[in-house]
């Protein structure tokens, strides 16, 4: 393996569950000193003992852009210049027609899932810009195409797509700004709160993030920046079990 000092960092927000949680995991596993976030603390601390050295996890709000701004600095102090942004961390509630989503669960929403997209390139973006990188925000097929009763977080992923466009024609040569989704549907704690009775259907995380981690780190280099509608590759499906039969 190599020193993991050779490896340029990752930064992931949203990285203590679900699929930011496996690709921390997943870019540790293979030597990237990896900066993680997560709203909570308990979960902060659990990450950081299962990277252990070498990386970097704290309690940050994304959806309040100078926490952001704090966390990717002491990053930067910590591990080195990033050469991988993941801005992932979201929220998805429970189904439900507009008109009956309370404002502070709409506002959350956005606030998270599109702020904290903002909040992210503003903190990293320069980072990037000294040595070159790509940025990635992690999209939803729902935000090309949209779903009933989850309009909040279908509106927040269509803004993702769009400020991503925008954005990679602000960066300067060097860096790559792109919008990527799942891909196949992912089993985490926000799928199982919107699709309480499908979820379990779909690859775990762990699973999903060794082809994940594969085309952040090989697939994208003929990509063009601004890109959007990528997704990311799905995982081989699990071998079934071999019966016995009596």
């Amino acid at each position: 393996m190599n020193d993991i000092a050779d490896l340029p960092p990752v930064v992931i927000s949203g990285a203590t569950r679900g699929m930011g949680r496996a690709l921390a995991l997943r870019f540790a596993a293979l030597g990237h000193p990896v900066a993680g976030c997560g709203r909570d603390p308990g979960a902060v601390r659990r990450l950081a003992a299962e990277l252990g050295p070498g990386h970097l996890v704290q309690a940050v709000d994304v959806g309040r852009p100078d926490e952001v701004l704090r966390w990717a600095e002491a990053a930067r102090t910590g591990l080195g210049t990033p050469g991988l942004v993941v801005a992932n961390a979201g929220v998805v509630h429970a189904q439900r027609p507009v008109w009956e989503v309370p404002p502070a669960e709409f506002e959350e929403t956005l606030r998270t899932n599109v702020g904290g997209v903002y909040a992210m390139c503003r903190a990293l973006l320069p980072q990037l810009a000294e040595r070159g990188g790509t940025f990635v925000a992690v999209s939803s097929g729902w935000g090309r195409s949209p779903r009933h009763h989850l309009a909040a977080y279908t509106a927040s992923k269509f803004a993702v797509e769009g400020l991503v466009r925008a954005v990679a024609d602000e960066v300067p040569a060097g860096v790559k700004v792109l919008a990527v989704a799942p891909g196949s549907a992912v089993d985490t704690d926000g799928l199982a709160t919107c699709l309480p009775e499908e979820h379990t259907g779909y690859p775990a995380p762990e699973r999903w993030a060794v082809p994940a981690v594969d085309f952040l780190l090989h697939g994208l280099a003929d990509i063009p920046g601004g890109t959007t509608g990528l997704s990311f590759p799905e995982p081989e499906p699990e071998p079934e079990l071999e019966r016995t039969w009596a």
